[in-house]
C-alpha cells in the first residue's frame, strides 16, 4: 500500500512541476509585454504632446491605463499560479521523503520547544527527527500554533473524537487537503505573523473630516479631469488644471502619513489575505460531515453576504495601498484622490467587518491542522484511531510500534497495563530496546491524546498526562550534574502529580547517575511513593534487585528485554518479555570497544 502512496504522491508532483514551468513561460512573455506597452505609451505621449496634440495624448494615456490594469491582473493571476504549482510540487516532495522518515529541510519547530515541559524533550516532539516533523504539514502562522498546542497538550475526550471524525473525513481527499495547503503556503507562509494585521484592525477605524474629504473626492477629480481636457482644447490656460493638482496635493498630504501608517501595519499580512480568501471559499464550498468541520464552516457564514467576498474587498484595498509607490499610481493618485477613496473605503470596511476576520483567521488555523493531521493519517494507512477509554489508568495495545522509526526496521509489541500505582519495572541489557519502548508508548499516546492516528494495529488509552524523566543532561553554566538534573525531573514529577487527572510517567535508567547502594535505596523509596500517588507508569534499570519489588507492592509488574550472544556477536529481539532480565551484555559490549576484559 506504501507503494502505491509513494506513486500517487510521484505523479502528481511531476504533473505540478509540468504547470509551474508553463505558468513562468507564460509570466515572462506577459512581462515583457508590460514592458512593451510601458515604453510605447510614455514615446507616443511624449511625441502627441510635443506635437499638441492633447487630446490624443488624454486618450493615449487614459488606455494604456486600461490596458495596464488588464495586464497587471493577469500577471498577478499567473504569478499565483505559478506559485500554487511550485507549492504543490514541493508538497508531493515532501510527502515522498516522508514516507521514508526523511525531515531533512523540513521546519523542526524549535520556537515551540521548552525544556522543563513534561515530555518534550524526552519524545522527540520538536527538533531534528521530530513527531512535529513527521505530521507538520500546516501552511498558516496560527495553523503551525495550534498543531505545537495539539501536540503539547492533551485533547478532552470529547474534542479528542471530534478530531478524530474530522480527520477520517479530511485524509482521502487529496485535492482538498493539499490545495488547501498550497493555497497558505503560497500566501500565507507559516513565517509570516498575522499579528500585526489583526492588531491594526482592532484600531479606531473613525475617520476625522469625513464630510470634507467625501466632498473633495466628488469634487476635485472631476475638476481636474474635466480642466484638462477643456485645456486641451483650447479653451482654458494650462495654469488651471496645474492649480487643480497642487490642491489636489495639498489634500493628499493631509493623509499621507494616516495612509504610510496603514500600508507599513499592513505589508506582510496583507499577502496573506488572497489565500485567506481562497481558503474561505473553499469552506464555503466545502460539504462537511462532520460536526466539528460543519461548526467551522458556520463560522465563515456572514449572511447573505460570501466572507470570501468580504476579504476579496479588503484585499482589494490594501493591494492598492501597497502600490502606491508605482509610477502610474502616483500619477493618477493625483488626479483622482485615489489615497482619499481608499482611505474612507478600508475604515468603512474596519468598521463592518474587524471582529469577523479574527474569527476567520482562527477557523483557517484549526482547519489548517486538522489537515495536517489528515495527512499524516493518510500516509499511515495501516496506524489506527485509539479508543478513549472511559476507565482511568488504561493502556493497551496491539502491534505498537515507534512511528520515526523506518517501518521496515521497526518493531512492534503488544502490551497492557491498568490500574492506579500500577508500574512496570523494566529491565534489560544495554542497546536491548529499553528507551525505545517507553518513547514508543509515550509518543503514541501524545499522537492518540491529540486526535490523530497511533503506530499500532489496536490502541486504547485513557485520558492522562505525561511525564518523562529519560535524558536528564548536566548543566556546566549552572554548575549542575546530570545526577542532580534527575532528581530535579523527579521532584518536578512528584509536584505534577494530583487528584484530578492520572499522570503517565516515564522514567528511563532511574538514578544513573549515583552509586549502586544509593541508586537501589532511593529508586526502592521512589517506587514505593509513586505506587501510592494517583499515577502509573515505567521504570525502567538495570538494577535486578529491584525486580524482587514486586513480591511487597501490589501494581508492580516486572517486564524484560533480552539479548542473546552468539560467538562474537550480540543479537536483539527487542520484544517486551515478562518477567526480570536474564541476559546482559555490557561485558561482550566493552570487549567489542576494544577494552581487555580478563576470564
Amino acid at each position: 500500500m506504501k507503494n502505491s502512496i509513494q506513486s500517487t504522491f510521484e505523479k502528481r508532483q511531476a504533473d505540478f512541476q509540468k504547470e509551474a514551468s508553463e505558468a513562468k513561460s507564460n509570466y515572462t512573455s506577459l512581462s515583457w509585454v508590460r514592458v512593451a506597452l510601458f515604453v510605447f505609451s510614455v514615446v507616443s505621449i511624449v511625441s502627441l504632446v510635443n506635437n499638441k496634440n492633447g487630446e490624443a495624448a488624454g486618450a493615449v494615456l487614459i488606455i494604456a491605463f486600461i490596458i495596464y490594469l488588464v495586464l497587471l491582473k493577469r500577471h498577478s493571476v499567473l504569478r499565483f499560479k505559478m506559485k500554487q504549482s511550485k507549492a504543490l510540487e514541493e508538497i508531493n516532495s515532501h510527502e515522498v521523503k516522508r514516507l521514508h522518515n526523511d525531515f531533512n529541510g523540513l521546519d523542526e519547530g524549535r520556537k515551540y520547544y521548552q525544556a522543563i515541559h513534561p515530555y518534550h524533550e524526552d519524545l522527540d516532539v520538536f527538533g531534528k527527527h521530530s513527531l512535529f516533523q513527521l505530521i507538520n504539514r500546516t501552511s498558516t502562522f496560527i495553523g503551525e500554533k495550534v498543531l505545537a498546542n495539539w501536540l503539547s497538550n492533551r485533547g478532552s475526550t470529547i474534542d479528542i473524537l471530534s478530531r478524530q471524525e474530522s480527520v477520517k473525513e479530511l485524509t482521502p481527499d487529496i485535492e482538498f487537503r493539499q490545495q488547501f495547503q498550497a493555497y497558505g503556503m503560497v500566501g500565507y507562509g507559516a513565517e509570516i505573523d498575522h499579528q500585526p494585521l489583526l492588531n491594526w484592525l482592532r484600531e479606531d477605524s473613525k475617520v476625522k473630516n469625513t464630510a470634507f474629504y467625501k466632498v473633495a473626492l466628488a469634487v476635485l477629480p472631476l475638476a481636474t479631469i474635466g480642466t484638462i481636457i477643456i485645456s486641451s482644447m483650447g479653451y482654458l490656460q494650462s495654469g488651471v488644471p496645474i492649480l487643480l493638482a497642487f490642491i489636489n496635493l495639498g489634500v493628499l498630504a493631509g493623509l499621507f502619513n494616516k495612509v504610510q501608517d496603514i500600508s507599513k501595519k499592513t505589508e506582510q499580512g496583507y499577502k496573506s489575505l488572497n489565500s485567506l480568501r481562497f481558503h474561505i471559499d473553499m469552506i464555503e464550498k466545502a460539504d462537511f460531515k462532520s460536526r466539528q468541520l460543519k461548526a467551522l464552516k458556520e463560522t465563515v457564514e456572514h449572511g447573505n453576504v460570501k466572507a470570501s467576498k468580504i476579504i476579496k474587498e479588503l484585499q482589494l484595498v490594501l493591494d492598492n495601498l501597497q502600490n502606491r509607490s508605482n509610477l502610474l499610481y502616483i500619477i493618477f493618485d493625483v488626479l483622482l484622490l485615489l489615497d482619499v477613496y481608499w482611505y474612507i473605503r478600508v475604515n468603512a470596511w474596519k468598521r463592518e467587518n474587524q471582529a469577523d476576520i479574527e474569527k476567520w483567521f482562527q477557523t483557517i488555523g484549526e482547519l489548517d491542522v486538522l489537515i495536517s493531521i489528515a495527512g499524516f493519517a493518510y500516509s499511515n494507512p495501516d496506524f489506527s484511531y485509539p479508543t478513549i477509554s472511559e476507565e482511568h489508568f488504561d493502556i493497551k495495545a496491539e502491534g505498537l510500534g515507534h512511528p520515526l522509526i523506518n517501518a521496515q526496521n521497526r518493531v512492534i509489541n503488544n502490551f497492557e497495563f491498568h490500574g492506579q500505582g500500577g508500574i512496570c519495572l523494566i529491565t534489560g541489557s544495554n542497546m536491548s530496546g529499553k528507551s525505545t519502548f517507553l518513547r514508543t508508548v509515550g509518543v503514541n499516546c501524545t499522537l492518540g491524546l491529540m486526535g490523530a492516528p497511533v503506530c499500532a494495529k489496536t490502541m486504547t488509552v485513557s485520558d492522562l498526562r505525561i511525564f518523562t524523566s529519560m535524558r536528564s543532561q548536566d548543566d556546566l553554566e549552572e554548575n549542575v550534574s546530570s545526577f542532580y538534573a534527575e532528581l530535579k525531573r523527579l521532584k518536578q514529577l512528584l509536584a505534577s502529580i494530583n487528584d484530578e487527572t492520572p499522570v503517565l510517567f516515564m522514567i528511563d535508567e532511574v538514578l544513573k547517575g549515583t552509586n549502586s547502594e544509593d541508586r537501589h535505596k532511593g529508586a526502592l523509596a521512589l517506587i514505593k511513593q509513586l505506587n501510592l500517588a494517583y499515577a502509573f507508569g515505567f521504570v525502567s534499570t538495570h538494577d535486578i534487585e529491584l525486580g524482587n519489588i514486586t513480591n511487597e507492592l501490589k501494581g508492580v509488574k516486572n517486564y524484560s528485554f533480552n539479548s542473546e550472544i552468539i560467538g562474537d556477536e550480540i543479537k536483539f529481539d527487542y520484544t517486551l518479555t515478562p518477567g526480570i532480565c536474564k541476559s546482559f551484555n555490557a561485558t561482550k559490549l566493552m570487549q567489542k570497544m576494544g577494552i581487555q576484559i580478563p576470564d
